[in-house]
């Protein structure tokens, strides 16, 4: 899979669970990015009634709490899963980049590193917050610690996908410091890698 495109900027955004992925891509956004959720994308795509028929035919329920559930407590269901999803969702994330006209496009994919994606992007960076604003966002987010737990298990830990991104930006202060530092590097990325 290669989302690179001649004279654009492909950006793959990625970081820990209640890291602030979603503010940044929110402030990628702002700055004038093309942005993807592939989040977003997974849950239109399990919506579409194909696919909610086979998921449910593998859960053996339409519950998504119960999904979820299963999803994370079982590795073998959560592959299952992930066979099915991922391809849909990479293609999509395909036709919509292949439409973008924005030179700077930015893919938030939460699993980057794990399914070995950063070659498809020009670029990757990583959004990392420290374990006591995680605790914060954990109580506020209504979110166990079981389920954070069980949840982080599934992807690489924080440091291991800082080491791995070609940008670190740090998560430890409010959201609007966090767009102020996106929005930086939006301009300083800008001037960079696009031509006008």
């Amino acid at each position: 899979m290669n989302f690179k495109t001649r004279n654009k900027l492909t950006i793959g955004l990625t970081g820990g669970i209640l890291c602030g992925k979603s503010t940044a891509l929110a402030a990628w956004k702002g700055a004038g990015a093309y942005v993807i959720s592939c989040d977003e994308l997974a849950r239109e795509i399990t919506a579409r009634s194909a696919v909610s028929r086979r998921i449910a035919a593998l859960f053996a329920t339409q519950d998504r709490a119960e999904i979820a559930r299963q999803t994370f407590s079982n590795d073998t269901k959560r592959k299952q899963l992930e066979q099915l999803l991922h391809p849909l969702i990479l293609r999509e994330v395909k036709k919509r980049l292949q439409a973008a006209v924005q030179p700077v496009r930015v893919v938030e994919v939460p699993l980057l590193f794990e399914v070995g994606l950063q070659d498809a992007f020009d670029l990757t960076v990583c959004i990392a917050a420290p374990e006591k604003v995680r605790a914060k966002r954990l109580a506020a987010r209504g979110m166990t610690k079981t389920d954070f737990v069980k949840r982080s298990r599934a992807q690489f830990s924080q440091a291991e996908k800082a080491a791995l991104a070609d940008i670190c930006m740090i998560n430890e202060g409010t959201k609007q410091a966090l767009t102020q530092k996106t929005e930086t590097l939006y301009q300083a990325l800008s001037q960079i890698y696009t031509k006008h």
